[in-house]
């Protein structure tokens, strides 16, 4: 945690020594099409969740910008089983706060291509289990690591103020805190954005 908050110090630091005039910031929401991948999520399917947060925007260049954010972002998978002739529905929700650090290259006409490391920090994980029209939710954070590393790449399209984008988010690091545990987050984000 308190790497996390040392990174968001700096950020935030760096944003303050730009003039003003080279700094727009923003509100953006909008949908996960979250997974999980790695030894332990075998015929896991995609959950749709939404996401919402705010960014700053830095003109590094005139093609080029920095763009930090700060996102509440749910993440996770669900499954689909059947167990003695009983239908079951296991979904885990997993919510974090997603620090993307991404640059844009803004290429001509609105259009731009991102890339950027993200960092995840775990605020809550539950698995919801239905079967036989009953439900059950199980706290499953002690299950999972705290902090979450993965790599952001996309392309998005501005129109002025308003912006649109899809990202896909390669999981880099294990999430799992049990013994011989392999998961990592994956996903597609599609957000749209709102520059002051």
């Amino acid at each position: 945690m308190k790497k996390a908050l040392f990174i968001v110090a700096v950020m935030l630091l760096s944003i303050s020594t730009v003039s003003v005039a080279q700094v727009k910031f923003g509100v953006k929401a909008g949908v996960n099409i979250a997974n999980v991948s790695g030894d332990d999520a075998e015929n896991m399917d995609s959950r749709l969740a939404p996401v919402f947060g705010v960014f700053a925007n830095v003109a590094l260049s005139e093609s080029l910008s920095f763009q930090p954010e700060l996102l509440y972002s749910m993440k996770g998978a669900k499954e689909s089983m059947s167990m003695e002739g009983m239908d079951i529905e296991s979904t885990a929700k997993l919510s974090y706060i997603d620090i993307p650090l991404m640059l844009k290259y803004n290429i001509s006409g609105g259009f731009n291509l991102q890339a950027g490391p993200q960092l995840g920090l775990l605020l809550s994980a539950d698995n919801e289990m239905e079967a036989g029209g009953e439900s059950e939710t199980m706290d499953i954070k002690d299950e999972l690591k705290g902090m979450d590393f993965g790599f952001n790449i996309g392309a998005g399209y501005d129109f002025g103020s308003l912006g649109v984008d899809v990202r896909y988010n390669l999981g880099l690091s294990n999430i799992a805190d049990y013994e011989d545990g392999d998961l990592k987050n994956t996903g597609v984000q599609i957000g749209v954005s709102y520059a002051f």
